[in-house]
């Protein structure tokens, strides 16, 4: 779990080679989906991006809140690349896979300000990199093609049919079902967070004629 305590930059340690390409890990945990999610990020090269998100992270005390994401970020103990790939093929997840990249990481400015309450703060981390979002801010993610979800040859059946229909003549015939959650609920909940980005910004719109105040500065 985070360390809310100790906010200094941890040491790097490593039982791997200095050959051998090492991996962060962020996690993000779901309050909805009840899953988490780990993105393996490549460290050589995005340090110091790495350690300002870690910073940022580490001034949240995080707990699930309604629909919204806890994270956590793993810089002492890395992984190396071959652990790291084979967490991508787990199939343990309904809505997502674990993921790796091995490109360059942008900073992420989670826009945290010293007024903030702490759910605020959890909702300035889910408008930036919530539901996997991390991806607009890093490249290069590393899918085999095997991996990658296609929508040919899918069924012309509705989604929301029973997979086994109830025998002719049952009184629960007809009733819906409810499966599991996938890609449709995702981009849904990602609108959702768009949304509220919307809505933050026209809020920032109309604060602008406010005095400035020291509670105003970022973390």
């Amino acid at each position: 779990m985070t360390d809310f305590t100790n906010k200094s930059s941890p040491k790097t340690t490593t039982t791997q080679t200095s050959s051998e390409s090492q991996y962060a890990v962020i996690m993000e945990t779901n309050a909805e989906e009840c899953e988490s999610w780990y993105y393996f990020v490549k460290y050589i090269g995005n340090e110091k991006k790495l350690h300002h998100l870690k910073d940022q992270i580490d001034q949240i005390e995080m707990y699930l809140v309604d629909d919204l994401s806890t994270f956590d970020i793993e810089l002492e103990h890395l992984v190396s690349e071959q652990t790291a790939k084979q967490m991508t093929k787990l199939e343990i997840n309904s809505v997502s896979f674990h993921r790796k990249f091995d490109g360059v990481l942008k900073t992420v400015n989670l826009g945290l300000k010293r007024k903030d309450s702490n759910e605020k703060r959890i909702e300035r981390i889910n408008d930036i990199i919530g539901m996997g979002s991390i991806d607009d801010f890093i490249d290069m993610e590393d899918i085999d093609p095997e991996d990658r979800i296609s929508d040919e040859g899918e069924s012309e059946h509705s989604d929301d049919e029973d997979l086994i229909p109830m025998p002719m003549g049952s009184p629960e015939r007809g009733s819906k079902s409810n499966g599991k959650k996938g890609k449709k609920e995702k981009k849904e909940k990602k609108e959702k967070k768009e949304k509220r980005v919307h809505e933050r910004e026209g809020e920032t719109k109309e604060s602008k004629s406010d005095p400035v105040d020291d509670s105003e500065e970022e973390v």
